[in-house]
């Protein structure tokens, strides 16, 4: 708790003739005047010393190895970034023309160093293997005529079919002539997607870091002091820090060094971080050739037990003509070779670099003091 008397400016009024009025009301009494424009008040610390007009905290000038004052820093965290215009409690009400007016100034951005690398996932691929055909193409003509004057009815195979009797539908004998069977397919190795790919994951660190002047204009009892932005004028994720000089990587001073404030948490930034850190995309190269040929049968019925004609087929198909007066009811495959070729994965190799410049070395106070 702080109270605010009227100081020495006041003190010495009060033995000019009409100052005692001044004084008996105390600071700010006088009619058409407040403090500011009539004599500074001091600011009374708990222990009963003064503040001199610093509203804030009073902290030695120079610290050796440091810059001049205290500064305001922020390690921004997810997607909020904040700014020097949001760092005090009571400018939040204002419109931002005006908060930018009374905010601190900024003194700059720099960034926590990432962390190690995690490394890259070792990559790897699908397995090649032999598919069934997709199914089978009716024409009403021989020879799987596929004019204008015929008409083609698809006879399709199930996604994933195994080739297990199936029956898509039923062909009457006036639509089925012919019938084209899809070729089989070697299916190509295929790169393993992960879940969360090492290479997308955040690095440790990496959090931009807001900087800015934390002095007022107020005045100390001292020349050796000058006034800094207290602590219950902070939004929360704002911490009191000195900044070291450019480019020196200094232990935090002693609290006997600072007015008894304990500065005592130490991070390291940087003014400019490029980090180009990544894994080589993965990739499959085939080492062997699959080779497929499948025997497809086509059936009257639904449940594959009065045969219509039977063909061998690879990656080619095939046409066939169907009996006269058939129709078309079912069909199921069978492997007569199955055999899938083979492939090696490649990539996933770390490349790039982290390259850090302008180091700077901050000592905070704990958050809330």
């Amino acid at each position: 708790m702080r109270r605010w008397e009227a100081g020495r400016i006041l003190a010495a009024l009060a033995s000019v003739g009409g100052a005692a009025v001044a004084m008996a009301s105390g600071c700010g009494a006088v009619d058409g005047y407040d403090c500011h424009e009539l004599l500074e008040c001091d600011v009374i610390n708990e222990d009963g010393t003064s503040n001199g007009g610093c509203e804030g905290t009073c902290v030695p000038a120079e610290v050796y190895g440091f810059r001049r004052g205290v500064y305001l820093v922020r390690v921004q965290t997810g997607l909020e970034a904040l700014g020097c215009v949001d760092a005090l409690r009571w400018t939040q009400e204002l419109d931002l023309k005006e908060r930018e007016k009374v905010s601190p100034p900024e003194f700059g951005e720099f960034f926590v160093a990432p962390g190690a690398h995690p490394g890259c996932e070792p990559c790897a691929c699908t397995a090649p293997a032999c598919v069934f055909p997709a199914g089978l193409t009716v024409s009403s003509g021989w020879m799987c005529d596929d004019s204008p004057g015929e008409t083609l009815t698809p006879f399709d195979a199930p996604a994933g079919w195994d080739g297990a009797c199936v029956a898509p539908g039923a062909v009457g004998a006036e639509a089925f002539g012919s019938f084209r069977i899809a070729p089989v397919t070697a299916r190509t190795c295929e790169v393993v997607t992960f879940p969360v790919p090492r290479d997308g994951d955040a690095h440790a660190g990496g959090q931009a870091v807001a900087i800015c002047n934390a002095q007022r204009g107020d005045h100390c009892p001292t020349l050796e002091h000058v006034c800094a932005i207290g602590a219950d004028e902070l939004r929360p994720g704002w911490r009191r820090c000195l900044v070291a000089d450019d480019g020196e990587d200094v232990e935090c001073p002693a609290s006997d060094r600072t007015a008894g404030l304990h500065f005592s948490e130490k991070l390291i930034v940087w003014e400019k971080v490029e980090d180009s850190r990544a894994c080589t995309p993965c990739s499959c190269t085939e080492t062997a050739p699959s080779t497929c040929e499948a025997l497809v049968s086509t059936f009257e019925d639904g449940a594959c037990r009065d045969p219509v004609a039977a063909a061998v087929v690879a990656e080619n198909g095939g046409c066939h003509d169907a009996e006269p007066g058939s129709t078309l009811g079912s069909l199921r495959a069978a492997w007569l070779v199955d055999a899938p070729g083979s492939c090696a994965p490649s990539g996933g190799e770390p490349v790039g670099e982290l390259s850090l410049s302008k180091k700077v070395t901050v000592c905070c106070l704990p958050e809330g003091t």
